[in-house]
């Protein structure tokens, strides 16, 4: 059997902000040049220089590359400032909240088809690679479990309306990379479908608090207390005593790679409205420049872009993946439940036939 300390962690990487800063570097050299080109255009801006009729870079679209490229680093600041942290507190309410029941994991890390050539196994390594879909498994348990619970009133609050039965399946993010049986499923009271596995839920928390990383020792800990836990013990335990495991020592990355977000920012900024000035000096000496239209995209841009993609996409963003927490699922109903239920309308069948033959009166 797989321990949990033998299992592979997915967390973020200790180097995060140094991976994000190394990828940027080669993008503001180039910016930079642009910048650059856009300082000197009005130097060459004369029919009598002869650089004047050299292939050249159009200033509106280096605009349009700045604007753009602004757009995209105020959403990821928005996803770091907002979005990161609704969804931190939502996983910091399965400590507070969630209450314990039993299920299963179930994962199938598969990089390539099993049948398949050269070109569908690049093709599906690609596909892993862009969609991280070896990151996610699925969780299964039963709803009677979370009905049962004291701690759950659905069935109250929707008035008999919805009974909990079946067993429900959902996919959900892994932290630890290999199936499991039996092990500990946190669920929200008034969400039945939001089960997510115990110990990735610790991983989870640990990946964006002040400690990081799940030592061996406590790892090894929640394996074998998982393993043998059973119902009674997790319907005494109250509901919320989920507490995260023990850790080493790890900065906050994200405030990190936001730093450098806010940064790129304010640089593409100041760079756009430099750009827009230069357009409007040389706008006499091309015809395909145009400081009015510069300045109509600008505007656009930093009035019209960032609010609608950066602050209204990462809103949508977030409605879709809290649905995809808390509702997603699919239920089945169990076999023995369906067989129970067959059984009971034949019994009701014939307990009417019963009464309609005792009521019959033969006439002599």
């Amino acid at each position: 059997m797989i321990s949990i300390a033998d299992a592979p962690l997915l967390a973020l990487p200790g180097g995060s902000l140094i991976q994000f800063l190394l990828m940027t570097i080669p993008l503001l050299c180039v910016y930079l040049y642009f910048l650059y080109l856009a300082f000197d255009r009005p130097n060459i801006a004369n029919p009598n220089d002869p650089r004047y009729a050299e292939d050249r870079i159009r200033l509106m679209d280096i605009l349009y590359v700045y604007l753009g490229t602004l757009i995209l680093f105020a959403s990821l600041a928005t996803y770091l400032l907002w979005f990161v942290r609704q969804r931190r507190k939502l996983s910091k309410k399965y400590e507070d909240e969630a209450i314990i029941i039993l299920g299963n994991v179930e994962y199938n890390e598969s990089y390539y088809p099993e049948k398949g050539n050269c070109c569908s196994n690049l093709l599906s390594f690609m596909v892993n690679g862009c969609t991280m879909r070896n990151n996610y498994g699925h969780v299964t348990y039963d709803l009677e479990r979370v009905a049962n619970h004291p701690a759950c009133d659905y069935e109250t609050r929707k008035r008999g309306k919805k009974a909990l039965s079946g067993t429900i399946r959902k996919k959900v993010r892994i932290f630890y990379r290999y199936p499991r049986e039996q092990v500990s499923i946190l669920v929200l009271p008034k969400y039945p479908y939001s089960g997510q596995p115990k110990i990735d839920m610790e991983a989870d928390w640990a990946s964006f608090s002040q400690n990081v990383g799940l030592d061996d020792e406590s790892s090894s800990e929640r394996s074998s207390s998982d393993n043998h836990h059973n119902d009674a013990n997790y319907e005494n335990d109250g509901g919320g005593s989920t507490n995260a495991p023990r850790e080493t020592k790890r900065g906050d990355r994200s405030t990190g790679v936001l730093v450098v977000s806010l940064a790129w920012m304010g640089f593409l900024l100041a760079a756009s409205l430099f750009v827009v000035t230069r357009i409007n000096v040389v706008e006499n000496y091309y015809e395909d420049e145009d400081g009015r239209t510069a300045w109509i995209a600008f505007w656009v841009a930093v009035g019209g872009g960032i609010p609608l993609i950066a602050f209204l996409g990462n809103f949508i963003r977030w409605k879709i993946y809290e649905r995809w927490i808390l509702t997603s699922g699919t239920k089945k109903r169990s076999k023995s439940k369906k067989k129970k239920k067959r059984s009971q309308r034949r019994a009701e069948e014939e307990q009417e036939d019963d009464e309609e033959v005792g009521g019959y009166i033969q006439m002599t």
